[in-house]
């Protein structure tokens, strides 16, 4: 319903269409035929395209229209009191249609805007300078309608350095929104102070597990099911190393020049929710960050978009144009890159953070991992 609502929105001419048919189906037809099928689908047609005033204009149209008809001879035909009978009750169908269709739209409009202000209570705006940092993130869930889902982001500046999470809840919509509740949570809580992400890691680890025991389906999935994929990162202080943790979670990007390079995590450790099934796996690999880079963080549903031939996105060939230094800029160019490539057909959330160095910091040699 809402996607046929949708396409008769794009043709607000047909109920006019309609009504002009009527008029030359009569003047072109011998008079056993009659336009009154046009008049009510033209009804039909306003009340689901266009506006409650729009509606009674074409219902209008269409009575007088009606009128003009009826009281001509019709032989063969329906009495003209039968055919008006007919067009009035079409008519006043269409107009209820009409209203139903408005009162719906109310409701929807404050279901969405509460499913925001949760989406942004849960995942608030986030700083857009820390330290010598520039930060910037977007968020779109694959559920267009409730605009929200199990995707988030963080930062917390800490004695340690910048830190950020980028993380993915299994699942989507309004079930996956109490998992993400967790997982800020406790990542504000703990960041300033564990001394390293390994540490950080294993207490978001165990939020999301005890979550997953304690309270009745947090996740909106069975609780041995209970997981997210996550990345940790560290920047220190002096805005020249990062050092990376991947929990399940895609690699990030160092971006610089025009150039988009993925930055290898090593081997993954579990993901947040499951490290009890192999906790020594992995552990944290360490970037020089180049001044004037940017670090691009994104979840699966950037790397799994898919275009026509089922072919999956890669930010390193198909990210074009690729700015620099602006991480707002380089947002935009990838999420415009990424609907061009499944001609805005996803089905997944899809969550970018990114982080700039200043390029007026003290230079930093392109450099390897050390780790």
């Amino acid at each position: 319903m809402d996607q046929g609502h949708s396409r008769l929105q794009q043709y607000p001419w047909l109920p006019p269409v309609l009504l002009v048919g009527s008029v030359g189906l009569e003047l072109v037809t011998p008079k056993i035929v009659s336009g009154a099928a046009l008049i009510a689908v033209a009804g039909m047609a306003a009340a689901i395209s266009g506006t409650f005033r729009y509606t009674v204009m074409i219902v209008g149209v269409g009575l007088v229209l009606t009128g003009i008809s009826a009281f001509e001879a019709h032989h063969g035909y329906a009495s003209a009191a039968v055919q008006v009978a007919e067009i009035v009750i079409a008519s006043a169908l269409a107009l209820a249609v009409r209203r139903m269709l408005d009162s719906q739209s109310a409701k929807f409009s404050v279901v969405r805007s509460t499913a925001e202000q949760l989406q942004r209570a849960v995942l608030p705006p986030l700083p857009k300078i820390i330290g010598p940092m520039t930060v910037a993130c977007r968020y779109e869930a694959a559920n267009t309608v409730a605009r929200i889902g199990g995707d988030l982001y963080a930062v917390a500046e800490t004695p340690f350095g910048l830190r950020l999470l980028i993380a993915d809840v299994r699942g989507k919509g309004l079930g996956a929104v109490s998992a993400v509740s967790v997982i800020v949570g406790a990542f504000h809580e703990r960041a300033e102070s564990e001394a390293d992400l390994e540490g950080l890691a294993e207490r978001l680890d165990r939020a999301v597990a005890r979550a997953a025991e304690q309270y009745a389906d947090p996740f909106g999935i069975d609780a041995a099911e209970a997981f997210a994929t996550a990345l940790l990162i560290e920047i220190d202080r002096r805005g020249a190393t990062l050092r990376l943790l991947s929990c399940g979670h895609p690699a990030p990007y160092l971006v610089q020049d025009g150039e988009v390079r993925e930055l290898d995590t090593g081997q993954a450790t579990p993901p947040l929710g499951m490290r009890n099934l192999a906790p020594s796996i992995g552990g944290p690999h360490s970037y020089d960050f180049p001044n004037g880079a940017t670090l691009l963080c994104v979840t699966d549903g950037v790397t799994e978009a898919r275009n026509a031939a089922g072919t999956f996105f890669d930010p390193v060939s198909d990210l074009k144009p690729v700015p620099d230094g602006d991480p707002e800029q380089l947002i935009g160019a990838l999420f415009s890159s990424v609907g061009r490539w499944t001609k805005k057909k996803r089905s997944d959330d899809m969550a970018v953070l990114a982080v700039a160095r200043d390029a007026a910091d003290e230079a930093v040699p392109r450099g390897q991992a050390t780790a």
